[in-house]
């Protein structure tokens, strides 16, 4: 069916856990984005500025995770829990709030780390050869559960904590889907989406495994219009040793830098795909790492408010990585500064509709996609430009030397470190009383799996659990 830009047929989005723009990109050095200049501080438990470094380590930093609820994040941004209504986030509370969180004054710095570019080739290499957003905010001051509904669905109804159980939302699935528009979540061992009540009696056109979305990408026929990609979350060691992808601290940054590479990849492999197709790696929030950015002003999606904790979702989070990708994206591209505009992730909802639908305009999901704006405009080419894939081997050099010194420093006969016995954290908590409530509401008794989450403890159990629930509400046993 043709569509509102006809040179695009495939809207892919991958999203990642739990990192600040600042974190990843803010020493990226791209020309134009507002990143940091190494100046940047927040004081210490003591009041004396710690200022931001470029040292941070793919693992190591983070144990325990960051908090990045609600009274989290307004004590990143406001120095208190409280908040301040109608005032500018002074972005100070940074070190104060890990304190809290980890009890030591030196382990506390450490959210003042950033990456530098060397260390993540594969998205300082995408964000520097097509375009990257520099003012791109989490929907909500919060964790993952409800940023990753307002992706879905441009609502968390009301929830601004882990887990909303969420299963009368209406997505974006069933808007295209009415419109015979393909549409299709990819997941690898867990997505909160499987629990979304409108999405239950469609699991094989709405829902796909990682291996089938690769699979997809060899054949543009088969490969949806719009793809949803969740990485991994836990580590097991079923057929093989499968580490998590999510990058949510404190798991390996590499693993998801593979994931970004495996992606992309996959869709450059395939002419016929990739000359249809825009991209968008994305991350759901910051995970409580620093970003010097105060998030703006937003409107309500749908009048339903927070009572506990009190919020009233009419400010965003904070900031967040965002690097579009295609052949029609000129090379060091920039959006959000460079044009005074912002984002969030009912941005993805409102482009998917404005590529897609005729009627767009008229099709919003809540308040929030309707007044969204849309990132399109990022295809600033006519016609396809493949020249950035020529500096593709730098990164992919870079991504080798990556790869190479990761398994030279693993001794010569010993298994790689895993993080399957490691205990959960709170957002692995979270999906795991997600996915309980969903069996119990959507499966009969004799179906059920008859776990407590109580009794699940490591990565490892938790990917069993919910891989198996999965499994069951697709349908599969």
């Amino acid at each position: 069916m043709p569509f509102n830009d006809n040179r695009i047929e495939h809207f892919i989005v991958l999203m990642l856990e739990n990192r600040s723009f600042d974190h990843m990109l803010g020493f990226s050095g791209i020309p134009g984005i507002d990143g940091l200049t190494g100046a940047e501080t927040n004081p210490d438990t003591t009041g004396a500025p710690v200022k931001v470094s470029n040292n941070a380590q793919y693992i190591g930093d983070y144990e325990p995770d960051p908090g990045h609820e609600l009274f989290d994040v307004n004590v990143q941004i406001f120095s208190n829990q409280q908040a301040t209504p109608g005032t500018a986030p002074p972005m100070q509370g940074f070190i104060q709030s890990y304190f809290q969180v980890c009890g030591d004054p030196n382990r506390a710095k450490d959210v003042m780390k950033c990456f530098s570019p060397q260390t993540l080739p594969n998205l300082t290499y995408l964000a520097k050869n097509y375009a990257v957003c520099d003012r791109w905010f989490s929907s909500v001051p919060g964790p993952t559960l409800p940023n990753r509904s307002f992706a879905h669905a441009a609502t968390s109804m009301g929830s601004a904590v882990g887990p909303p159980f969420l299963g009368n939302l209406h997505t974006i699935y069933s808007v295209l889907n009415q419109q015979q528009v393909s549409a299709k979540i990819y997941y690898q061992d867990y997505t909160m989406a499987l629990t979304f009540k409108e999405l239950l009696g469609n699991q094989t056109e709405y829902f796909g495994l990682y291996d089938d979305f690769l699979n997809d990408c060899k054949n543009p026929q088969a490969l949806p219009n719009y793809c949803f990609i969740e990485p991994r979350y836990n580590a097991d060691d079923t057929g093989g040793a499968h580490e998590p992808a999510d990058q949510h601290p404190d798991h390996d940054v590499r693993d998801g830098e593979a994931l970004v590479h495996d992606v992309y990849t996959a869709l450059i492999g395939n002419p016929e795909v990739w000359q249809k197709t825009l991209l968008l790696i994305v991350y759901d929030e910051h995970g409580g790492l620093f970003d010097h950015v105060a998030p703006p002003a937003c409107v309500n999606p749908d009048n339903q408010n927070s009572a506990d904790p009190p919020f009233d979702f009419t400010r965003l989070g904070v900031r967040v990585p965002a690097v579009m990708v295609s052949p029609y994206i000129k090379a060091g591209t920039v959006i959000g500064t460079a044009d005074n505009t912002f984002y969030d992730h009912s941005s993805i909802i409102a482009t998917a509709r404005k590529l897609f639908l005729p009627d767009w305009q008229n099709t919003s999901l809540t308040n929030r996609d309707k007044n969204a704006l849309t990132f399109d405009q990022v295809l600033n080419l006519a016609t396809p430009d493949n020249n950035p894939m020529a500096a593709r081997a730098v990164a992919l050099q870079a991504h080798t030397a990556m790869v190479a010194a990761r398994v030279a420093a693993v001794p010569l006969g010993q298994a790689p470190p895993s993080s399957k016995d490691k205990p959960l954290s709170n957002l692995q908590m979270d999906m795991v009383a997600h996915a309980s409530q969903a069996e119990q509401q959507y499966l009969p008794p004799e179906r059920q799996t008859g776990q407590s989450p109580a009794d699940i403890q490591t990565e490892k159990q938790a990917s069993a659990y919910l891989q198996n629930v999965g499994q069951r509400l697709r349908g599969a046993q």
